[in-house]
C-alpha cells in the first residue's frame, strides 16, 4: 500500500473517531408500568416524575382519542396510550430534535397508532368538537422567568416561548368534544390564572403533590371537562418522598411497589 494510500485511511479512520466522539451517548430507558423502551439522548431532557405523575392522573377510556400537546420524546403519548389502550394519539412536538427521536422511540416499539405533529400548536388545524383527551406537561415558567439553563432545547420545553396557557385553552375550547377532558400539570403558584384562562374547559378534578409531607405543593394536578357543570373535587395529596427515596405511594404510581 502507498504512503498516499495509507495516508487517506488515516484520515478517514480519524475522521469516524471524531464523529463517534461527538456523537452524543445514547441509552435507553424504560417507561413504568409498561414493556416500552425509550432512547434517552445525553445531555438532553428526557422524563420526570412529573409526566409520570400525569400519566397516571388521567384516567381514559380504551378506543379513545388523545392529542399529548408538547410530546417531547413521548413519555406521555407513549405511556397513555399503553395504559389506556387508545384508537388514536397524535403527538405535537414543535421542536424537529425531539421529534425525530420520538419517531425512533415509535419505531423501537413498532407503536402504528401514534401520528407525530412536528408543528407548532397554533399553526395545526384540527377539526372542531373532534377530541376525546388532550394532554399537557407544558412550559411552566413565562418568559424570563426562574430558568438559569440558556439551552434553546430546554427552554422551549420549560418557558413560553412558543406555547402558553392561552395557546393551549384556545386549542382545548375548540377542538375537545362536548364533556371532553383535557389533563395538566403545572405550578400551583399559577393556579388562579390558570383557572381564570380555561374558558367553557371547567377544571373538575384536582390533586397537589409535594416533594416531602412537610413541604408546600410542587405540582398540580388538574383534569378539565369541556362544557360541564361548576363543582371540583380534590383528591388525597400525593407526597413524592420520604427519607430520600420513593414513597409507597409513588412506587403504587411508578409499578415499583412490593407488599412487605
Amino acid at each position: 500500500m502507498s504512503n498516499l494510500s495509507q495516508m487517506s485511511l488515516t484520515i478517514i479512520n480519524l475522521n469516524i473517531l471524531r464523529l463517534c466522539y461527538n456523537r452524543p451517548m445514547r441509552k435507553l430507558d424504560y417507561i413504568p408500568r409498561t414493556n416500552l423502551k425509550m432512547i434517552h439522548i445525553d445531555g438532553a431532557y428526557s422524563f420526570g416524575i412529573d409526566s409520570i405523575l400525569l400519566a397516571d392522573f388521567a384516567k381514559m377510556k380504551k378506543n379513545k382519542t388523545l392529542l399529548d400537546i408538547g410530546s417531547g420524546n413521548g413519555i406521555l403519548a407513549m405511556m397513555t396510550n399503553d395504559l389506556y389502550n387508545l384508537r388514536k394519539v397524535y403527538a405535537v412536538e414543535i421542536q424537529e430534535t425531539k421529534a425525530r427521536v420520538l419517531m425512533e422511540n415509535l419505531d423501537l416499539n413498532d407503536i402504528k397508532n401514534i401520528e407525530i405533529i412536528n408543528e407548532d400548536l397554533n399553526k395545526i388545524e384540527f377539526k372542531e368538537n373532534s377530541l376525546d383527551y388532550i394532554i399537557t406537561n407544558p412550559p411552566y415558567y413565562k418568559i424570563n422567568q426562574n430558568i438559569k439553563n440558556k439551552d434553546e432545547e430546554f427552554l422551549i420545553s420549560r418557558q413560553e416561548l412558543y406555547l402558553n396557557l392561552d395557546d393551549i385553552f384556545a386549542f382545548a375550547n375548540k377542538s375537545l368534544k362536548d364533556k371532553g377532558k383535557l389533563f395538566m400539570i403545572h405550578k400551583p403558584e399559577r393556579m388562579v390564572e390558570i383557572f381564570n384562562k380555561s374558558g367553557n374547559v371547567k377544571p373538575k378534578r384536582i390533586q397537589f403533590a409535594s416533594s416531602t409531607f412537610d413541604t408546600k405543593p410542587q405540582f398540580i394536578l388538574i383534569e378539565f371537562v369541556k362544557n360541564a357543570r361548576d363543582g371540583i373535587k380534590i383528591e388525597d395529596p400525593i407526597i413524592i418522598y420520604k427519607d430520600g427515596k420513593y414513597t409507597d405511594q409513588v412506587k403504587k404510581i411508578n409499578g415499583t411497589y412490593k407488599e412487605n
